[in-house]
C-alpha cells in the first residue's frame, strides 16, 4: 500500500511538470516575441497607498522632501538613514542610504530622479538593494491640497523579470503595497503629532535590542606604534588627508574621496581600493567622529565590495595621536569587528591584527621621509621593523 502511495504520488508530480513547463516556456516565447510589441521596460508590478494628513502642504513636504535622507527618524521600516551626494531642490542629498529593519532584506541605496517642489512631487529610484529579478524600482510621491488636509500619494513601480519575477510579482505587489500603506499611517501620525508612531517605537526598541547583543559579540584588536615624527604630522596623514591612505597603507594600493566628498569631517566618505585593478574589491570608509583637537578619528565600514566576511554594520576604527615630544608621538589603533559568519571572528583576529600593525609601521616610515609605501616599498622596508 506504501507503494502504491508513492507511486501515485510520483505520477501526479510527473503530471503538474509536464503541464506546467509548456505553459511556461509558451510564455515566455510569447513574452519574446511581443518584445517588438510591447515596451520591454514597461512596469509589471505597481502599488499605491494615499491618506489625507490634517496638516498643510509645505509641513508635509517638509518631513517627505526637504529632509528625504531623515527617513529613519519616523519609518519603522529603516532603522537609520543617511544622505550624501550633491543637493537637489530642497533636498540637502542627491542619494540615501537606508538601513532596513526587515529581516532578509538588504540594505538600499536610493536616488532622487526628479524633484519638483512646485507641483510637490518627488521621484526616486531603488539603486542598490534589488533582488536580481528586479530589473528597476521608481517609487513616486505626490501631494494634494484637500479641505481635510493634505492628500499624500505613494505609488511604487517595478519590472520583475524571469521565471523569478513571474513567480513573486503578485506576492510583491502585495507587500509592496503594505510598505507604502505603513508608510503613510506613519508619516501622519508624525506630522500631526511631533511623535513617533507606535510601530516606529516597537521598531527602535527591537533594533537597540540587537544592537545591544551584537556588541557584546564584537571582538577588538589593539595595535600601539611608537612613531618618529610629531602629533601633528602623524595626524594630518591620518585625519586631515583621511583620503590618502594609500599613501601609508601597503596593502591599499589605491584610494580617493568618494563622489561628494572633498574635506576631511564627519560623514566624510573614501574609498579604499585593495587591488590595482580597483573594481572588484575594496572597501567605503566614513569618518563617525572627528576631533583634530584630540587627534582622534573614528572610521566606520560604510560599505564592502569582493570580501564578504565582515559585518560592516559591526566593524570600525578607533585611531588616536598621543604626543610624546616634538619629535616623537605614539599612534593607537582599536580595531572593532564582527564577521559572517560569527565563528569566523576568532580566527580572524591574527589576521586583523597583523593588517593593522603593518599599516602602523607604514605610518611610520611615510610620517619620517614621507615616501609612499606601497607593496613594493614594504618589501624593502619591513626588514626594519622587525
Amino acid at each position: 500500500m506504501k507503494k502504491l502511495l508513492q507511486n501515485t504520488m510520483l505520477l501526479l508530480l510527473l503530471v503538474s511538470y509536464t503541464a506546467f513547463v509548456p505553459q511556461l516556456c509558451s510564455a515566455q516565447a510569447a513574452a519574446k516575441t511581443n518584445k517588438s510589441i510591447t515596451n520591454e521596460k514597461e512596469p509589471n508590478v505597481i502599488a499605491t497607498a494615499e491618506k489625507v494628513i490634517n496638516a498643510p502642504l509645505d509641513e508635509v513636504w517638509a518631513v517627505l522632501a526637504e529632509d528625504w535622507a531623515g527617513i529613519g527618524k519616523w519609518s519603522s521600516g529603516v532603522s537609520h538613514s543617511q544622505g550624501f551626494g550633491e543637493p537637489i531642490g530642497g533636498s540637502d542629498y542627491t542619494i540615501r542610504a537606508c538601513e532596513i529593519t526587515a529581516a532578509g532584506f538588504d540594505d538600499t541605496k536610493e536616488e532622487i530622479l526628479e524633484y519638483d517642489a512646485e507641483n510637490y512631487l518627488i521621484r526616486y529610484e531603488l539603486a542598490d538593494g534589488l533582488p536580481g529579478f528586479v530589473k528597476d524600482a521608481i517609487n513616486i510621491w505626490t501631494l494634494e491640497e484637500t479641505a481635510e488636509g493634505t492628500l499624500i500619494k505613494g505609488k511604487t513601480t517595478m519590472r520583475a523579470t524571469g521565471v523569478m519575477g513571474w513567480m513573486m510579482k503578485g506576492i510583491m505587489k502585495g507587500a509592496t503595497r503594505k510598505a507604502l500603506e505603513s508608510m503613510t499611517r506613519e508619516l501622519k501620525h508624525y506630522v500631526e503629532t511631533g511623535e513617533l508612531h507606535p510601530d516606529k517605537i516597537k521598531s527602535n526598541e527591537r533594533v537597540a535590542k540587537k544592537d545591544a547583543k551584537m556588541r557584546k559579540k564584537m571582538v577588538t584588536v589593539e595595535v600601539e606604534q611608537k612613531i618618529g615624527a610629531s602629533a601633528d604630522k602623524v595626524w594630518q596623514i591620518i585625519g586631515e588627508d583621511f583620503e590618502k591612505i594609500s599613501d601609508s597603507n601597503p596593502d591599499c594600493p589605491y584610494s580617493e574621496w568618494a563622489e561628494g566628498f572633498d574635506t576631511a569631517e564627519v560623514g566624510a566618505k573614501r574609498i579604499m581600493y585593495m587591488t590595482d585593478k580597483r573594481d572588484n574589491k575594496y572597501f567605503v570608509d566614513e569618518i563617525a567622529k572627528y576631533d583634530p583637537e584630540n587627534r582622534h578619528i573614528t572610521i566606520e565600514i560604510a560599505n564592502e565590495e569582493g570580501f564578504g566576511t565582515l559585518n560592516v554594520e559591526y566593524s570600525w576604527v578607533n585611531m588616536d595621536v598621543v604626543e610624546i615630544d616634538s619629535e616623537n608621538s605614539i599612534l593607537k589603533i582599536r580595531f572593532n569587528y564582527l564577521t559572517k559568519p560569527r565563528f569566523l571572528k576568532g580566527f580572524a583576529k591574527g589576521s586583523m591584527r597583523k593588517a593593522f600593525q603593518k599599516y602602523a609601521y607604514g605610518i611610520d616610515y611615510h610620517a619620517k621621509t614621507g615616501e609612499i609605501v606601497d607593496e613594493e616599498k614594504w618589501k624593502e622596508i619591513k626588514h626594519l621593523y622587525k
